[in-house]
């Protein structure tokens, strides 16, 4: 079985209490609303995922969301919006991602460190270019649809998320570098020895996960028609979480996109449901801080007990 099994069985217990409790849990609208707010950090979570399946961490997403989004807010006012979407999109993920990937992975300086200072960098960034103030966005077809609007019935970012599911899915499990990507999560000297080029994995991982963080300012931007230097402010902690409630390992070497998307679907569903029971918001962030926490203990006694299976059967 999956990893992240147990964790979709209580999803859905989760929602069928929900459903008792409170009907109007899964009514169609606040379906739709549920899956409009996991649909951005599913985004991130995808990124997330590739950094820390090589035993590294992406601190900086919450950031580079209002970077991005601040950035396109700026360019929008200049171009047309398609033109605004993708040079925001190429500059964002060159400047965060090329920067994280080169001193991570060229320089081999310590993620943490390295992408908590782009934290602080990309966030100063957004707050010198708006003056702290948030911006109005004029957004075009293309931006609306990214964040909140619908191509027929069914939800534009829902599309943009199952996408980049199928396709990080599909990188992770059947081509090369998904393979290298484990390679070097799971022992990177190792990996070296095979004749991998651990400081290439390592800097092109860093560069998705910074395009999946521009796209979910871009989304955000979308969503909200505004951008704003605190947008995305904590979003980091969550999208973690849900990376590590989907089973992806903290040390590296073990972890699927599903399991991701599970996790942060998870979050924002056990979210909506305190919102509804009339729970304060600020319980929230805590909720989320002890199933961090619970998530990277669980995956401590998974190894544990893992090991002393395989010496048993050793001896």
């Amino acid at each position: 079985m999956p990893p992240w099994s147990g964790l979709l069985a209580l999803l859905v217990v989760l929602m069928a209490v929900m459903a008792v409790l409170e009907p109007g849990f899964v009514s169609q609208s606040n379906i739709n609303n549920i899956i409009r707010a996991a649909a951005m950090p599913c985004v991130l979570g995808i990124g997330m995922t590739f950094a820390i399946l090589t035993a590294g961490l992406d601190l900086s997403v919450g950031s580079v969301v209002a970077y991005s989004g601040v950035l396109l807010a700026v360019t929008a006012k200049i171009m047309p919006s398609y033109t605004a979407v993708a040079a925001t999109f190429v500059i964002v993920t060159l400047t965060v991602g090329g920067l994280n990937g080169v001193l991570v992975g060229k320089w081999n300086l310590n993620p943490f460190v390295v992408t908590l200072g782009a934290l602080g960098i990309f966030r100063g960034i957004a707050y010198v270019i708006t003056n702290g103030a948030t911006q109005v966005v004029e957004t075009g077809k293309l931006i609306k649809v990214l964040g909140d609007g619908n191509v027929g019935p069914v939800p534009g970012p829902l599309i943009v998320a199952v996408v980049l599911w199928i396709v990080a899915g599909y990188v992770l499990r059947y081509t090369y570098f998904g393979r290298d990507v484990y390679a070097v999560g799971g022992n990177e000297y190792a990996a070296q020895l095979a004749g991998i080029n651990t400081r290439k994995v390592k800097i092109v991982v860093y560069i998705i996960s910074g395009a999946c963080a521009a796209l979910g300012g871009i989304m955000q931007v979308g969503r909200l028609e505004s951008a704003a230097p605190t947008a995305g402010a904590g979003l980091e902690l969550a999208v973690v979480a849900g990376v590590l409630l989907g089973g992806t390992r903290l040390s590296g070497g073990v972890g699927t996109i599903t399991g991701t998307i599970i996790g942060i679907f998870f979050l924002k569903v056990v979210s909506n449901a305190l919102t509804i029971l009339g729970v304060n918001s600020y319980w929230q962030d805590i909720v989320t801080g002890v199933l961090l926490v619970a998530a990277v203990l669980f995956d401590r006694i998974r190894l544990e007990i893992s090991n002393r299976t395989a010496q048993r059967k050793e001896s």
